[in-house]
């Protein structure tokens, strides 16, 4: 009996959060940016037909996502630089994009950085709707995640509202700065945003919790 040929490695989007041992930023920040240097990739004319990166973005962005978050510090975070992508800055909060790639081909500066990493913050769940604008992502109470997987269900919410969204939205969220806010509900809240929220993510179950749960919620509040 012959073997079987082996499939081909993955396609998947890679992050990496600077995240130093001094004052290093909170879990929601990380998340924030993790979404906003997803939608700046995919905003750059390089991923768009015609661009350089357009084989490797449309290769990737399908039904199935795939992303991995990654910690760069110091000279590790410097290096992390150098292969092609988008570095999203907020409130001195730093993450890269990558060009998306086979998980067996990423880059050696990304290769060598950690996924799991410690925990940052302890997170406060919160019970009531903050009053902000702009694109709004909830973070499941329901399965306990890592900072770096909460990152990736973060930016996979924020590529969807950005790709499905009307473009007279998007364009007035441009104009205001490309507002984000992440927030951690507690369970009550989270089942309530979940009746009405358009974008809703679903885990492909690779790492950490099981297929199908419910991790990630998207929507605008306006005005921006």
């Amino acid at each position: 009996m012959e073997a079987a040929e082996p499939s081909e490695s993955p396609w998947a989007l890679q992050l990496v959060a600077r995240v130093e041992k001094m004052d290093p930023p909170t879990t929601a920040q990380i998340c924030e940016v993790a979404a906003l240097a997803t939608i700046e990739l995919l905003d750059d004319a390089r991923s768009q037909p015609g661009g350089e990166w357009h084989g490797a973005v449309a290769a990737w962005n399908g039904e199935r996502i795939r992303k991995i978050v990654r910690r760069g510090r110091a000279s590790a975070w410097r290096r992390a630089q150098e292969p092609d992508g988008v570095t999203a800055e907020r409130g001195g909060v730093e993450v890269r994009a990558f060009v998306p790639s086979r998980l067996d081909e990423a880059p050696e500066q990304l290769a060598k950085l950690q996924i799991q990493s410690s925990p940052l913050d302890e997170i406060e769940l919160i019970d009531v709707l903050p009053d902000v604008v702009g694109l709004v992502i909830a973070v499941t109470p329901m399965v306990e995640m890592s900072w770096g997987k909460q990152a990736a269900q973060c930016a996979h919410a924020g590529q969807w509202a950005w790709m499905r969204s009307d473009g007279e939205v998007v364009s007035r969220w441009d104009a205001a700065g490309r507002p984000i806010t992440v927030i951690h509900p507690n369970r009550q809240l989270w089942t309530e945003l979940a009746r009405s929220a358009p974008v809703q993510i679903h885990d492909g179950g690779f790492t950490e919790i099981p297929a199908g749960t419910k991790t990630a919620l998207a929507w605008w509040a306006e005005p921006f």
